[in-house]
């Protein structure tokens, strides 16, 4: 069995888990010792440099590819490998990398995470659509591909804004709108009027201050998660539900003993990474949405 690692330098050195073990960039080889003949390391130039006991491992192959985040010879990389070499699974652990080994794995016919799953669990606007089309209370959110839908946002739900980077692992908050001037402020920092490329990956919605909280799925783990608030249990639900690739979902509270989804992600640090990576190279069949599973994941619909 010929298993895939993709390794974003991004992640650094691996840990083993116990404080005192060692942290020499292997882990990977240790934790698929009875589940890969063979191992295919494909990372970046910037990647920690690889110990001693790389040459005498013989299982672990490692193929640096320069600007690993930016280039599509990631993929052919493995293409290549898989050419010569029958794939059994492929692994990646880093968010950036999902729908790029989502997509390796639809090619190469591996199990595990689909590129139309990875998209749910990375796209904010992708996931609102799903939840909402399943009937699970959500928070607004809308795409900003123009700063006119900048403007069209403000005049629908007022000040303040969030404006969040929509392609950034957890799409992270890039700028708080508290009013025109702030936006005006924002469009002159280097987005112009109509714009499309330049504002394409983000997504504007009114601020929330309400309580919130943070449910994990039940695939982060062999554990048994316990039960959340009504909307995360919906959400968790509908989303792809695949080993090794944890969900986080955090609702927010909106209105009383009211409850919505606002963001639900591939979350991998919410289960040790040893076990993600056993997860994902075990040959298993991926679990997906079923319409039955659409039509029980809730009665609320999407908060407009």
């Amino acid at each position: 069995m010929t298993v895939a690692v993709l390794h974003d330098p991004r992640l650094g050195e691996l840990p083993y888990g116990p404080a005192d073990g060692p942290a020499d960039g292997l882990a990977y080889a240790d934790w698929l010792a009875d589940r890969a003949e063979d191992l295919v390391l494909v990372t970046g130039t910037g990647a920690p440099a690889a110990t001693a006991r790389t040459a005498a491992d013989a299982r672990m192959r490692v193929h640096r590819v320069d600007r690993y985040a930016l280039t599509a010879a990631v993929e052919t990389t493995v293409l290549d490998l898989a050419a010569g070499t029958p794939l059994t699974a492929l692994v990646a652990l880093h968010p950036a990398d999902q729908v790029r080994a989502g997509a390796l794995r639809d090619r190469l016919g591996l199990p595990g995470l689909t590129r139309d799953q990875a998209l749910l669990l990375t796209d904010p606007l992708r996931a609102r659509d799903l939840l909402a089309a399943a009937g699970v209370p959500v928070t607004r959110r809308a795409a900003a591909r123009r700063i006119i839908d900048l403007y069209l946002a403000a005049h629908d739900w007022g000040y303040p804004l969030v404006v969040r980077d929509r392609r950034a692992p957890g799409s992270p908050v890039v700028a708080e709108l508290a009013d025109e001037a702030a936006l005006r402020a924002f469009a002159d920092g280097g987005i112009s009027v109509g714009a499309v490329g330049s504002a394409a990956g983000l997504t504007v919605e009114p601020r929330t201050t309400g309580e919130r909280r943070r449910t994990a799925g039940d695939q982060a783990a062999d554990t048994e998660r316990t039960a959340g608030d009504p909307a995360a249990d919906a959400a968790l639900a509908v989303l792809p539900a695949v080993p090794g690739h944890p969900v986080l979902v955090e609702t927010v509270r909106v209105g009383h003993g009211t409850w919505a989804v606002d963001l639900a992600r591939y979350a991998p640090e919410t289960a040790p990474l040893r076990e993600l990576v056993r997860a994902q190279a075990q040959s298993t069949p991926t679990t997906t949405p079923t319409t039955t599973g659409l039509a029980l994941a809730g009665q609320r619909g999407a908060m407009r």
